[in-house]
This record gives structure tokens, sequence and C-alpha cells, in this order.
């Protein structure tokens, strides 16, 4: 077989485009590159995005309603679909300067991007009427010069919407949006004088438009400041805009922190269902939606919260399983890898999290071994996993096993202490051979010291802990050795600090930690169910019948066989608490419209099916989507023999093809190229067959470049698509993009990953 690196000279036949081509590069906008990124496919009316509305200058009533659209999207913070909605505007109507608004608007937190898109909307702003002007030209200022002051450019914005919501005090939108870039510009330092004030904008919003969007606004104007007052925001926000899921989402800030972790974690479901609709329907990827991966995983903490240890579980695990996106720190370098804010790294942290909250130490360790808890020193720390997994086999008995964890970390310790002394013996050598003072010195000593003090103190405190697990679990406890390290323990839950405690033989110390516990986490089952059983084994027989009390509601709806909860029963028992335990709370009054969650739209993603397609190679045989997938497929969508970045991309896969092949993975390619084209390529690489390791498919009528959504809709031409098709014909992950994708070992890793597949001996 041919040297892979060899093959692209091959291709750079007279066709490709050359770099000062005024042709752009296939897959890149004829219309600049800033329409390269953002959304490139066609946007759709969809229903319960707010009751909002702002006319602007068209002739065409599809327009206005899809710019309507982008208006709720936009007050939703759905800025990414914002920008498809406003580019289906100006698909319709090109002249319609407001449009090119909305894009920036769109990508209000992107200069690069939102500068070129305001002055697509300056070009047409002679075309627009007298009461859209103002709206451009206040924007366009604000992006004029981007290396000005942040907040002075943000407080010209401020004062442009006020001047538009002067001369229309009618116009709702121009009080919203005001209203959106006040609480907006809190966040970059210009903070709010007067909470009360600003309400009393939102306040004539909601009073002229019960139901607009605008009860988002208000949501996060109290969120940190006052919860309680935003309390009608909270019941009124999801209806307001029921297609939009951070709509539901919202509300969770406010009952959060009110401690109502049941109507919390309702609306997180519901915005969680509501993203998944979407999702599943159009194709998309979910760690692409706004939002979507911070949402579930306050969700599982929520769930937690309350007890419900299998819908955490389910829920993580399913994080666990979602495709990733290729987020890398530095351009085709695949070692950097970045999955920070992912669904799979909170995912695996709240499995994790969940697992050690319930102590389902078995569990945890089979995760954290062989399943999906192993360190990767990105999501999951050798840190972490030392200290978890030390603990849980402390905790099963296995002390053996936890003392090796105990053991690497005080080795780490050890190296990072001497890296310190090393790094201050230097620093001090050096400031004596500059014949510094004494105060010199000691600068110098401590400034080498800083880099090295975190560190040592996180693991002198995991060492303090895994001692104080494997003390209290030997054979004969060393109860004394415990006490010791407890009194110096941080960054501990405190009601687990308040058992080990008790289970060192302080009583009081652990009662009173258990108290101060639930004080601190009001409403939360965990926290309660240790102060019962703390109580109860103090022979706190009343106290701990009042607690236990409590716990009945705040913990109605825990899992009853869960071993944590299931061991209240014989205590239930003994205080004369009648089983099963659990009560009803008295149901909430200030609740607004709820759907049922199942009309919402699922409780997992799940992968879209595959569109089926019937493609023809080189030889002229035709394939089925079926016949292609006996096995897992790797589906490359290129741009034809006249794109060398398509070769480069070919030409990177060819080299891991065996490796896919043996981990049971097949790659195939599909052209914008005929048939005759296919056999142009062969011929140029020689010997007239092809060169690449993997079979090549004609699509010349753009079919499956078009179900697959590898296709710019505004400017009717294809797009670079990577998909991973399983055996059921369901895509598990997918990229695209004006750009081929160029990770192949990453993609590899990451189907293997998707697919349950055991891992290609390299």
């Amino acid at each position: 077989m041919k040297h892979f690196a060899t093959l692209l000279l091959i291709f750079l036949a007279p066709s490709a485009f050359s770099a000062d081509s005024e042709s752009p590069a296939p897959g890149h906008s004829s219309h600049g590159e800033v329409f390269n990124e953002g959304p490139r496919q066609s946007a759709v009316l969809i229903s319960g995005t707010g009751k909002v509305s702002l006319k602007v200058s068209t002739e065409s009533p599809e327009a206005q309603a899809f710019f309507n659209q982008g208006l709720g999207q936009l007050h939703g913070f759905w800025d990414f679909e914002a920008e498809r909605t406003f580019r289906q505007v100006a698909s319709i109507d090109p002249d319609c300067a407001m449009a090119y608004w909305g894009m920036a608007m769109a990508n209000f937190k992107n200069d690069e991007r939102g500068k070129k898109f305001i002055e697509e909307a300056v070009e047409r702003r002679d075309r627009a009427e007298d009461f859209e002007k103002p709206w451009i030209d206040g924007l366009a200022a604000y992006y004029k010069d981007t290396k000005l002051d942040l907040k002075k450019r943000l407080r010209e914005f401020v004062r442009s919407l006020e001047k538009i919501a002067t001369a229309h005090p009618d116009q709702i939108e121009a009080q919203a949006f005001l209203l959106r870039q006040i609480y907006y510009n809190n966040g970059k330092g210009l903070t709010i004088p007067s909470h009360y004030a600003i309400n009393l904008l939102a306040e004539k919003v909601l009073t002229e438009a019960p139901s607009h969007p605008a009860n988002h606004y208000q949501i996060h104007l109290w969120d940190k400041e006052d919860a309680a007052k935003a309390l009608n925001a909270a019941a009124n926000c999801g209806p307001a805009a029921p297609g939009i899921a951070h709509m539901w989402h919202m509300p969770g800030h406010i009952y959060s922190k009110l401690k109502r972790f049941e109507d919390a974690a309702w609306q997180q479901e519901a915005s969680a269902r509501v993203d998944h609709e979407h999702m599943i329907r159009y194709q998309i990827i979910p760690d692409r939606i706004h939002n979507f991966a911070h949402n579930n995983e306050w969700l599982i903490r929520n769930l937690n919260s309350l007890g419900k240890y299998e819908r955490s579980v389910e829920l993580a695990s399913n994080m666990i399983s979602l495709p990733r996106l290729a987020k890398f720190k530095k351009k085709e370098d695949e070692d950097s890898y970045d999955p920070k804010g992912s669904s799979w790294a909170y995912g695996r942290q709240r499995l994790r999290d969940t697992l050690i909250r319930f102590e389902q130490w078995e569990e945890f360790i089979f995760e954290a071994e062989k399943g999906r808890l192993k360190p990767d020193e990105k999501s999951i720390t050798q840190n972490d996993h030392d200290r978890f997994s030390g603990v849980a086999k402390f905790e099963t008995g296995d002390h053996t096993g936890g003392t090796q964890h105990l053991k690497a970390i005080k080795e780490r310790l050890a190296l990072k202490t001497k890296e310190r002394d090393e790094a201050v013996g230097k620093a001090e050598k050096k400031a004596n051979d500059s014949k510094k003072d004494e105060k010199g010195i000691t600068a110098a000593k401590t400034a080498a010291e800083k880099p090295f003090k975190s560190d040592i103190e996180t693991l002198e405190n995991l060492q303090r802990e895994l001692t104080i697990y494997s003390a209290l679990t030997a054979t004969e406890p060393d109860r004394k050795l415990a006490k010791d390290n407890l009194a110096k323990l941080k960054n501990i839950a405190k009601h687990r600090h308040a058992t080990l405690w008790q289970r060192a033989g302080d009583d009081k110390q652990a009662t009173k930690l258990a108290g101060e516990a639930v004080s601190s986490a009001k409403n939360e089952a965990l926290p309660l169910i240790a102060q019962v059983k703390i109580l109860h084994e103090a022979e706190e027989t009343e106290k701990a019948r009042t607690a236990f009390e409590t716990l009945r509601t705040v913990a109605h709806e825990a899992d009853r066989e869960t071993p944590l909860v299931s061991a209240l029963n014989p205590i239930a028992k003994d205080l004369g608490i009648e089983l099963p335990w659990q009560k009803n709370p008295p149901a909430a009054s200030d609740l607004g419209e709820r759907p049922p969650l199942d009309t919402l739209g699922p409780f997992r993603w799940s992968p879209p099916k595959a569109p089926g397609f019937r493609l023809t190679n080189a030889d002229h045989v035709n394939s089925s989507l079926g016949s292609l997938t006996e096995r897992p497929v790797l589906l490359i969508f290129f741009l034809g023999r006249g794109c060398t970045h398509c070769m480069e991309q070919l030409n990177a896969f060819a080299p891991t093809y065996q490796k896919y092949k043996d981990a049971g993975i097949d790659i195939v390619a599909i052209s914008t190229d005929t048939v005759t084209g296919l056999n142009k390529t062969f011929q140029e690489a020689g010997e007239g067959k092809n060169p690449f390791p993997f079979p090549l498919y004609s699509d010349e009528m753009l079919h499956t470049f078009k179900d697959y959504r590898a296709y710019d809709d505004f400017e009717k031409k294809p797009l670079h698509g990577t998909f991973l098709i399983d055996t059921s014909q369901h895509i598990r992950w997918q990229n695209i993009s004006f750009e081929p994708f160029m990770y192949p070992n990453w993609m590899l890793e990451e189907s293997i990953r998707l697919l349950g597949l055991d891992k290609a001996e390299s």
C-alpha cells in the first residue's frame, strides 16, 4: 500500500482552489468568513418561542414571523438558534437590515462576528424605516471600535436603548431589550445600583404583557439578590416560551436558592426534556445546545438533595454516554482535547459524587477501576481517584487496597514537597548571591513557594481524610489518630464529617456538626438522614424523633430501597414512627402552568435515526446504508477531488484505517464528485485504482449530503461532514463544518467509547 503521507501531492490538481482565488474554498461561505461558522441549515417556525413582536422593514409575512421568533430566542438566551432564525429572515429578504442586527445580537459575546454582522446591517440601513435605524446605529456604535474600554461601550449601548424606549414608550421590545442589556452589563462590572429601580422596568413590561419572556430577566435580576422576589416570574417563565429549554431552566435557580429542590428539579427536568426533543428532531449533538450540560448536572445535584438515587444515576449515566464535542486547545493536536463543561465530564463527576454520597462503595470501586470513572487528569484527576477509591475500599473492608491509595497520596505529597523545597532553596541562594536584605530574601522564598502551596495543602488534606478512614476501619480502630486528623480536616461534606466524629467516639462533636449540616443544607435529605442516625446512635431520642419528623416530608421521594434510606426503617420503628415513614408535604400554591413532563420530550437523549441512502462507487456498484452497517461505520462526507483540505482529511484517516477495522468499525467516504470524477481521482493516483484503503462513493446530486444536513441550505452548497453510524443505523456522533474534521485518532477513541467496543490493539 502507498505511503499515505505522499498521497496529498497526487491530488493537487489544477481544479483545486488556489490561495489567491476569488472563489471561496469548498464549504466556505460566499458571503464572507463570518458566515462560515454558526448554523448553516435553514430554520423552521417552531411553537413556543414567546409572544413577542417588533415590526421590521419587509414585505414578507414569513420573514416577519421568523424575525419575531428570533427575538423570542434572544430573550431565551438561545443564541445559536436565534442566529439560524435571523439567517432565515435574510434568506427570505436579503435587504432586511434588521435580520443582520439580529445576527449581531446573537453574537453579542463575540466581538469579531458581531462586528461583521452589524456591518452588513449598516450596508442596508438606508432601506430600513426610521424607527429601525436607532436599533442598528446603537449596535453599530458599540462595535465600531472593539478596542475601546468595554464598560464605556456597554454604557453607551444602554443609553442607545434608553433613547429608543423613550421615543417609543409603547414599544415593549425596546423596554425588554433595555432590561436585558442592564442585566448583561451587571455581569461585566457595571453593577446594578438599585434592584428596586430596575425591577420597576421589569414590572412595567410584565404588567403590559404578563406572558412576555422578560420574566426571564426578572429572575436574573433577583437570583443573587432576593430570590423570593422572583417567584411570580419563576411561575410564568416556562409558560412564556415553552419551546425554549432555558426558559424552563431559569426558575430552577430561584427554587434552588429557596431550598425548594423538588420544584427546582421539576423545572430542570422540563428543560432537559425540551432540549432532548429538539435535538433528536433536528439531528443536533447535545453539547451544542446552550446550557444543556449545566442544566442536567444541576438536576442531578437536586435529585441527590431529594434522595433520588436511581434517577440521579440514570441521568448521570446518560450524560456519560452522550457524544462529546471535538474541542481542542490546539488545532489538530489530538492530545489537547478539552472536556471542560461537557456532558461527559459533568456526568462522570456527578456519577462519582452520587455513588459516594449514597455510600454505594462496591459500585463505585467497579466504576473507578473497570468502568466509567477511571481517572483521566481532565474530568477526574488521579488525586480524586485515590481519594474516593481509598474511602470506598476502607469502607468495604479492603484495608490493603485502601492503604495503597493512601500510599499514592503520600508519595505525591512527598514529591511535591521536595519540588517546593528545591525551588525555595534556589530562590534563597539567588537572593543571597544578589546581596538582597532579609526582607528581600523572605519575599523571594515566599514567591518560590507560592506555586506549590495549593497542591500541597490539597494533598495534605487528602492524606488526613484517608488516614481517618484507615484508622477507623482497622482491625483495632485507632480513634485517637482519627480525632487528631478530624480536627484539621477540610473540604468534606459537613454531615459526613459529623458521622466520622461519631465513629471516632465523640457524640458531642458529631451532634453539633450534624446540626450545623442540616442548618446549612435546609431541605436536603442526606444531611437529615445523617442527623437522624447520629442522634439515634447518641441516644438523643426526642431530638432524633423531631429530626425524623422533618425528614419524612423532606425525603418523601427518596428511593426506599437504597441502603442509606432503608437503614432508617428500624430507627423509625424504634422511635414509634409508622412504616412506610415517608409522607407527602403540602402542595405548593405559587407554581405556574406545568404541563405533563412527558409532553415536553423524553427524559433521556437518544441518537437520531440515520437517513437511508443508495450510492454508487467507482465500479458502478450500488450500496445502501443497510449494506454498509453490518458493522459500525464512519461516514466521511468530502467535497470532491478539487478540495485540497478534503484530500488532507482522507490522508489523515487513511493510516488509521486498520485500527478502525481492528476495533470493528468500517470507514466509508462519500464525495460530491460524479462516478467519473472518482475514477479520475484513481487515475491521478497512478495505478487507476482507489489509493485509499476505504471505499469512495458518489453523491453528485447531493441528496445524501442534504439528508444528513451536511449542506448549507442558505447558500445551496455542501459542507464537510463526519458521522458515526451504529449497526442499528443511528447517528452516534457527528461533525458538520466548513472545514473537514481532522482528528482521526481521537475519533477512534470516541467511537470505541460510544459503541462500547473493546479497544483495538495498537
